[in-house]
């Protein structure tokens, strides 16, 4: 049986390895593998980019979405030679109007994907829930690393928070059919159950799978970008409590680029739900 992925991890635009991984996951699927990606948010096309490699040098089709006008901007320039490469202008939702499966059945596209790459820094988990007519074969989706691999949790559809675990992102892919084989720091990669072969690829669970380098603590979890406020995956001692308040309020205090956010009455309800406590 294949071990971690990771070790064929290589960025070429990619930012924790993934370029190299998703390679080595084509290259073992051979003829199976459709030569098509989505990929949203695309950035310019290039940043931090998932499928840049795929669409740029490997001749893929390429649907990429941008919601901010000015990365658009950028996004339409670095694409303007290719015609492989279709670009939308807009913020996708989990739902309705402007969901992936909405763009995709307005504008007649293939439903089946190779390679469908989600970072949007929110929703992520739903959009992913919420898919029904767009098919792909791998999904690259981004989790929060500050969570560890054995902890489920995702916020509600209609709140943005903590986003979600890589815990709760396994569960949702088994639920769709899907088999996660890879953590890189940031991103979960899922392939389609009817594709998975032990020989070729890792048969472990997220616990073993995750990327624990970004962990600090045990117990202690945080929100992701600006918003620093503390989680805690267990129970502790009010004294302990107060000695983490203290040191986040005083970083929030002195340092401009942290926040101290505290949740919503509804985060603070929907945390519970899964054993955690703000």
């Amino acid at each position: 049986m294949q071990d971690k992925l990771n070790i064929y991890s290589n960025n070429i635009t990619s930012q924790h390895g993934e370029d190299g991984i998703l390679n080595y996951i084509i290259g073992s699927l051979e003829e199976k593998i459709i030569h098509t990606c989505c990929e949203f948010g695309a950035w310019d096309g290039v940043f931090a980019s998932n499928c840049f490699n795929l669409w740029n040098t490997q001749e893929w089709s390429a649907v990429l979405i941008e919601g901010d006008k000015d990365k658009y901007k950028a996004l339409l320039n670095n694409t303007k030679d290719f015609e492989n490469v279709i670009s939308h202008n807009f913020f996708v939702e989990s739902r309705e109007n402007n969901s992936l499966d909405d763009i995709f059945t307005k504008n007649n596209y293939p439903k089946d994907l190779g390679i469908l790459s989600i970072d949007i820094d929110s929703y992520d988990y739903h959009i992913w829930k919420n898919l029904n007519y767009v098919n792909p074969q791998i999904v690259v989706i981004e989790h929060n690393i500050f969570i560890p691999g054995y902890i489920d949790y995702h916020d509600p559809e209609d709140e943005s928070y903590l986003r979600c675990s890589a815990k709760s992102l396994e569960k949702l892919g088994k639920k769709k059919g899907y088999k996660l084989i890879c953590c890189t720091l940031s991103n979960c990669i899922f392939i389609k159950k009817d594709l998975f072969d032990n020989k070729k690829f890792p048969d472990y669970q997220v616990e073993y799978l995750f990327d624990y380098s970004a962990i600090q603590s045990q117990i202690l979890m945080t929100g992701v970008n600006d918003n620093r406020f503390p989680i805690l995956s267990k129970k502790i001692s009010n004294t302990r409590k107060f000695l983490y308040k203290f040191y986040y309020k005083t970083q929030s205090l002195f340092k401009s680029d942290v926040n101290f956010i505290p949740p919503t009455k509804k985060i603070k309800k929907h945390l519970k739900r899964f054993g955690l406590d703000a």
